[in-house]
């Protein structure tokens, strides 16, 4: 009889264990009320679609400025505190230091199959892009013309013009003379 009730009570801790896990946990009740919840709003709040987005075809023309055109700068570096530490004619705009040709995240072992890891895309230039350091390469032109690559890692503000600063510390356009980049918005939507 002992032997009977022993064994019914490990079947029934055996049970209950195996019927235990077989539940979801927050997580998971978490998890569907989130994707009920947003297949809802996807239904009576759906997200826009836009035939045309103005900041997209800006983002699209500094691009292509960018990385097709050597354009006339001028480049101030301060500190973080506004002290001005070289200013000068430069070409282009600066080039983050720690930019990579190479994608800098890897997986740290082979995989025959995607486990789910995130592997960085470049961006449209072929760089990937930089997300530790305020260090830039500026290309200043020296007095002959000579492009002369400056190593900083003080804020960079690049201007498509030349600019002074007030005795108040702001940067101002210091002259007439035409901006060396320029948007096209002959093809923004007029509302």
């Amino acid at each position: 009889m002992k032997r009977k009730i022993f064994f019914s009570f490990i079947v029934f801790i055996v049970v209950t264990i195996i019927f235990s896990g077989c539940g979801e946990n927050s997580e998971e009740k978490d998890s569907k009320i989130v994707q009920k919840q947003q297949a809802h709003y996807a239904k009576v709040q759906p997200l826009p679609f836009y035939d045309y987005s103005i900041p997209r075809d800006i983002l699209i023309q500094i691009y292509n400025v960018v990385t097709q055109d050597a354009r006339n700068t001028y480049t101030v570096v301060e500190t973080i505190t506004g002290v001005t530490k070289f200013q000068g004619p430069s070409l282009g705009y600066g080039i983050p230091v720690d930019v990579s040709l190479t994608n800098p995240l890897q997986p740290a072992y082979d995989r025959t199959y995607n486990d789910g890891e995130i592997i960085e895309q470049s961006e449209p230039n072929g760089l990937f892009s930089s997300k530790n350091t305020d260090a830039t390469w500026v290309l200043f032109l020296d007095d002959d013309g000579n492009l002369v690559p400056v190593y900083t890692e003080h804020k960079v503000m690049t201007f498509p013009f030349v600019v002074k600063k007030t005795e108040d510390g702001e940067w101002v356009r210091a002259g007439k003379e035409k901006a060396s980049v320029t948007i096209d918005i002959s093809s923004f939507k007029k509302s």
